[in-house]
């Protein structure tokens, strides 16, 4: 056997396997790390952008007042040929959103409901006078909350 085929056959020393063992182990610990902490921030970042977030971040501030708005229902016009109009509905309950307002230091003071309207289907009704016409939109709920100390739950990650 040549010089260098021998060197290949060599086998490493059992402190050689351990080093880059450990090695290994060290880069694998480095990337569930960074890979935590990008969670992280991506939590933390949804969280800024969502209303309990905002509501936090007004509460920092000093803000005396904030407001906040959802779509509580949206409704999608349907024109069915010969058959006539209607709309379907879908719904939201933003209870659990304006709870977590509120647990950022808020009260809530008013709420209101518009609705927005987006348009509207018609057809002529069939063997008949007149028209079908089914409305598409959204209903709006506006909320007003007031500063308020005592109901502010202290986050530990602020």
């Amino acid at each position: 056997m040549r010089r260098s085929s021998v060197a290949l056959l060599k086998k490493k020393t059992p402190e050689e396997v351990a080093a880059e063992a450990a090695a290994k182990e060290g880069q694998r610990r480095e990337a569930e790390e960074r890979k935590r902490r990008e969670q992280a921030a991506k939590e933390r970042e949804a969280f800024d952008r969502s209303p309990a977030g905002r509501a936090r971040a007004g509460f920092k501030r000093g803000d005396q007042v904030f407001q906040y708005s959802i779509d509580v229902l949206h409704q999608r016009a349907v024109i069915v040929a010969m058959v006539g109009g209607t709309t379907t509905k879908t719904a939201s309950d933003p209870v659990s959103v304006l709870n977590s307002v509120c647990r950022e230091g808020w009260e809530l003071v008013n709420g209101s409901f518009v609705f927005v309207e987006q348009g509207q289907e018609s057809r002529d009704k069939f063997l008949s006078s007149g028209q079908n016409v089914a409305v598409k939109g959204e209903v709006v709920g506006y909320y007003l909350f007031k500063r308020c100390e005592l109901n502010r739950r202290i986050q530990s990650a602020e």
